[in-house]
């Protein structure tokens, strides 16, 4: 019993040094401004400087028309920059972005278990999944829509736009025209009316819940 309680006692000493230590860590990062917003957007704008850790696509991105990627880059402490995208390559474009940095691993791969509850995730070539968000930007502009506006800061974590010439074939739009499918948090009837203005009626298609 006794040596029961000197093992008891030594794993607690263990734990409130770690835990001393974690916390003098982290009053560190705030004082030097490391874990500031500020220190985190600078790293987010060199991205391009850390080397892609994954990237990943949910694996029926093609028959939804809607894709979710999630790239990211290892930065010199073993922690993560990452960008997460939603991008409608039917119609509107990208619908939601965001980004992070210095993301645990612990906290990256609950990230991922959060995402994959969506839909299957899988290994996606990064030039893939650039091509899939700047072309569905670009295709989205055409028709009257910007891409949310975290993507001003976000865009870093993927880098410049890849070569047009790279060898992926993707259909934005469906079968030669836009399809809007309404989303929870669309404003269905101003997008339906942007589309009427830009490719006129009879141009589109679209879906409202009610219809879906």
């Amino acid at each position: 019993m006794a040596q029961d309680e000197k093992s008891k006692q030594k794993a607690l000493l263990k734990k409130r040094r770690k835990d001393n230590e974690r916390k003098k860590k982290s009053n560190a990062l705030t004082i030097f401004g490391l874990d500031s917003y500020s220190y985190k957007r600078g790293l987010i704008k060199r991205a391009e400087q850390f080397p892609i850790y994954e990237c990943l696509l949910n694996q029926d991105w093609q028959n939804k028309g809607l894709a979710h990627i999630l790239l990211s880059r290892k930065q010199p402490n073993n922690e993560f920059i990452i960008g997460v995208f939603l991008v409608d390559i039917y119609c509107l474009g990208l619908k939601n972005t965001f980004c992070n940095a210095n993301i645990p691993l612990e906290n990256y791969e609950k990230l991922k278990l959060r995402m994959a509850e969506e839909s299957s995730l899988i290994t996606c070539d990064p030039v893939l999944a650039n091509r899939i968000v700047y072309g569905a930007i670009d295709y989205a502009r055409k028709l009257g829509f910007e891409p949310q506006k975290d993507f001003r800061l976000s865009r870093f974590t993927l880098g410049e736009p890849s070569d047009a010439n790279v060898p992926y074939s993707i259909e934005f739009g469906k079968d030669g025209k836009p399809l809007y499918i309404a989303g929870p948090n669309d404003d269905a009837d101003r997008v339906v009316e942007r589309l009427s203005k830009t490719v006129g009626d009879g141009n589109f298609h679209y879906l409202l819940p009610g219809n879906v």
